[in-house]
């Protein structure tokens, strides 16, 4: 027979809803008792919803109980994680809910499909419910770095410039990294899963869509992707000038860190570059393969340049393609380096460039009194002795300049006998100029 559902309303009573009892006349009793006879077994009885539990005993008392609701249902696993902070699990997926329990800070859970955007389901010590999706992160998969059988080294071969490293397979996962394409990777296959493939990029260890990786039979996993270890460092980059017989002089400055990412600052102390270093691969048509390093510039995503091969050559430079014209040098330690200092600066409308120059710096300063009227003062610096800023005790330059609507110029050296000093403080450049007293309590940010 079909099973029915009978709704109790007990009014005129303070009713306990868990588990009190209450006394009523004989002809209610007698009332519940024939209510009783009537219901089938398999009949469910509820008090709001709640599914309950009526007795009567021979001295007339009812007892009422009733059960707590059955906690909703979980979906499809989604992934491994574990909190971030002590994470209360809510009865409903609603922030002002009942909260069943609270999950310590850091502990491991398995989350569920909730069926309600922003939420997850989980399981905690035999309570089930909802904690907010924020509150939780994926446990990273095996390190294929760290070795084993099933690890292969390939690289990106996708139709975009990039494809992304994503922390899990499922639909909320998010975006650790892009991989620029032809990037040199190792990674292994996920078990029971063809689609996917764990990568190890820039110390990010994540899921990559398996159709967006191509094997390399010659895969040299010492030359590791995620480190680049043989190119870290500081480096002087040269160009060959061709009229000194193929001199290489100083262009700039790189500096490359172990997460893969490198600056680039100019001699002249004009902007500066930033992005990545990774391993890409260059196959030839014979069949062989070179893997070197790329550099991409982080602002415009476009290829800045790339050494002829991952292993430094003579003195242990590393020569840049296309015939070797320009290298990355090893850079000796300065006694006295300033590298802070290299750079851009800027108050109102005053701007500093700071470069390097032989041994010791350029500071170059632009005053612009209008639009066709500059100031620009000059000065050769090297450090202090208590290294502290640097200075220009002598021979310093200032030119006035005045623009003519056709675009000439005139050019009127004021003096050259000038000095300055500079110095960095709370990450604020101040220059004190020794002959006019100029820049006084003028504090310069740094734009570049």
């Amino acid at each position: 027979m079909k099973k029915q559902m009978i709704a109790i309303a007990i009014l005129g009573a303070a009713v306990c809803l868990t588990g009190c009892s209450i006394n009523i006349n004989d002809d209610t009793v007698n009332a519940a008792k024939d209510l009783a006879a009537s219901v089938l077994d398999e009949t469910d009885i509820t008090v709001n919803g709640q599914p309950v539990d009526v007795s009567v005993d021979s001295e007339g008392n009812v007892s009422v109980n009733v059960g707590q609701a059955a906690a909703a249902k979980p979906g499809d696993n989604l992934f491994g994680g574990y909190v971030l902070g002590d994470t209360a699990v809510k009865a409903k997926p609603d922030a002002n809910s009942e909260t069943l329990i609270t999950i310590p800070d850091a502990t491991q859970i398995g989350v569920q499909e909730s069926g309600t955007a922003g939420w997850f389901m989980t399981e905690f010590q035999n309570q089930t419910g909802y904690i907010a999706a924020d509150s939780v992160k994926d446990i990273p998969p095996y390190d294929p770095a760290l070795g084993g059988d099933n690890v292969r080294g390939g690289y990106i071969a996708a139709d975009s410039a990039s494809v992304k490293l994503m922390s899990g397979t499922h639909p909320y996962a998010e975006v650790l990294a892009e991989i620029p394409n032809s990037t040199q990777i190792n990674y292994y296959a996920v078990p029971n899963d063809a689609e996917w493939c764990v990568v190890n990029f820039q110390e990010h260890v994540g899921y990559v869509k398996a159709g967006y990786i191509k094997d390399i039979e010659s895969y040299d996993a010492g030359i590791g992707i995620g480190s680049v270890p043989a190119i870290v460092g500081e480096w002087r980059y040269q160009e060959q000038d061709m009229q000194t017989a193929g001199v290489y002089e100083d262009a700039g400055y790189v500096t490359v860190d172990a997460d893969g990412t490198y600056i680039y600052q100019p001699k002249d102390g004009s902007l500066r570059k930033r992005g990545t270093v990774a391993v890409a691969y260059d196959e030839h048509p014979d069949g062989s393969s070179t893997a070197y390093y790329a550099f991409t510039d982080a602002e415009s995503g476009a290829f800045w340049i790339g050494t002829d091969s991952c292993d430094p050559n003579g003195k242990g430079a590393f020569y840049i393609g296309n015939g070797g014209t320009a290298r990355l040098f090893p850079r000796e330690p300065r006694y006295d380096d300033f590298g802070d200092y290299v750079g851009i600066w800027q108050c109102d409308r005053c701007t500093i460039q700071i470069g390097e120059q032989g041994t010791g710096y350029l500071v170059t300063i632009h005053w612009a009194d209008s639009a066709s009227e500059d100031n620009v003062w000059s000065y050769s610096c090297s450090g202090m002795s208590d290294n502290t800023g640097l200075e220009c005790t002598e021979g310093g330059t200032l030119t006035h300049i005045v623009t003519a609507a056709d675009g000439t110029e005139n050019r009127t050296v004021v003096y050259s006998d000038g000095d300055a000093s500079f110095r960095c403080r709370g990450g604020r450049l101040f220059w004190s100029d020794g002959k006019e007293n100029k820049g006084m309590e003028m504090g310069f940010e740094k734009i570049g």
